[in-house]
């Protein structure tokens, strides 16, 4: 009866010890949150790019016989500026360039639209078109009165959205060299302590061994086949798609080729640019580079995606990652967090689904009697 008595007071005094470090810790806990809330986006970036250097930062460190660990992290990141940022930022510098004509292009002929100086509204029909389909859109556009204020009343709106995207760029561009500034200096510490940190987390996750090696083995094969396999395919598919439009004469094909690396992303992927570019060249009359279009967007951009994606995505370890899967968090991903959520998405559903797959086998075990 004395040991019961005496169990009982010590499971009360180590509850009244454990309720004020719960206090404790949780205080802190949403101090640093709020903290680092701000800075969230940019280290969750640093992250990702840590991860894509860190096999570069190991070759490095091996020349070096692994003694000058923060000299190999800078000159990791060196190397990824000359090599990934640098170009990227001449692509984005041309692409803002080919973006601004097409808006000033827009917006002169929005702004005739909106002080009346298009008079007749039949002059919109493309010449490209049909003569049967253009003789009735200039006829219907001459008779409808509603067709004018429908147009106005488009280009003030239309007039507006222009503004807040420019509006938005300036706000994103005056930001962007602080997010750099931070995103260099929280990769310069993940790519030469980032094997000491994933240890940490390793120390404090609530699983066995064999769960813990599972779990973050998983996790680094999820996240390899999702940064690596869609940025690579996505990319290669982007530049030859975008050579392809310079090659048949379309304009702005940087413009376009990005385009195609963002909606390359998703299922429906490049062919929602390049199809209506070939079809666009067909329609006025440009038979042969519509066709030549066409067939390399098929044969070659397509083609790619086919070949590359399945097999990079697929994280080359006998664990396939479940196609529905991977655009629930791509959509998910993207409408929570961005474009970062792109690669986000799919790796927090893969997460989840290795936990409930672990709750599931601890369950299974104990309803039979096991050990959890």
């Amino acid at each position: 009866m004395e040991e019961i008595k005496k169990e009982i007071n010590s499971n009360i005094r180590s509850q009244a010890d454990r309720i004020p470090f719960v206090v404790f810790f949780t205080l802190f806990t949403l101090l640093a949150w709020k903290m680092t809330k701000p800075l969230m986006l940019a280290m969750t970036w640093a992250a990702l790019l840590s991860f894509m250097a860190h096999p570069i930062y190991l070759r490095i460190l091996k020349r070096m016989r692994g003694k000058f660990p923060s000299a190999a992290s800078v000159m990791t990141l060196v190397l990824l500026f000359l090599c990934i940022m640098l170009p990227l930022f001449v692509l984005i510098g041309s692409m803002i360039k080919e973006l601004s004509g097409v808006s000033t292009l827009v917006s002169d002929f929005l702004s005739k639209i909106q002080f009346g100086e298009l008079r007749d509204p039949s002059t919109l029909v493309p010449s490209w078109l049909p003569k049967w389909i253009a003789d009735g859109l200039k006829s219907f556009l001459k008779d409808s009165e509603a067709v004018s204020t429908l147009l106005q009343n488009s280009a003030q709106w239309f007039g507006g959205f222009l503004k807040n995207i420019s509006k938005g760029l300036f706000q994103w561009t005056s930001s962007l060299f602080f997010d750099v500034m931070i995103i260099v200096m929280v990769s310069f510490f993940f790519i030469r302590d980032g094997a000491k940190l994933i240890d940490y987390l390793k120390s404090s996750t609530p699983l066995s061994d064999d769960e813990k090696e599972f779990f973050f083995g998983r996790a680094k094969n999820v996240l390899s086949s999702v940064v690596f396999g869609m940025l690579v395919t996505v990319a290669i598919q982007a530049f030859l798609g975008g050579l392809g439009w310079w090659f048949v004469g379309l304009k702005n094909p940087t413009l376009f080729g990005m385009m195609m690396f963002f909606v390359g992303m998703f299922p429906a992927g490049t062919a929602v640019v390049w199809v209506p570019g070939g079809l666009y060249l067909l329609l006025t009359g440009d038979i042969k580079n519509g066709i030549i279009l066409l067939v390399w967007g098929a044969a070659i951009v397509g083609t790619i995606d086919n070949l590359l994606r399945p097999i990079l995505i697929s994280g080359g370890d006998g664990g396939n990652v479940p196609t529905l899967m991977i655009i629930i968090g791509l959509f998910g991903g993207a409408i929570a967090w961005g474009f970062l959520g792109i690669f986000i998405g799919p790796l927090v559903l893969v997460l989840f689904s290795i936990v409930f797959d672990i709750f599931r086998s601890r369950w299974i075990k104990r309803r039979a009697g096991g050990d959890i």
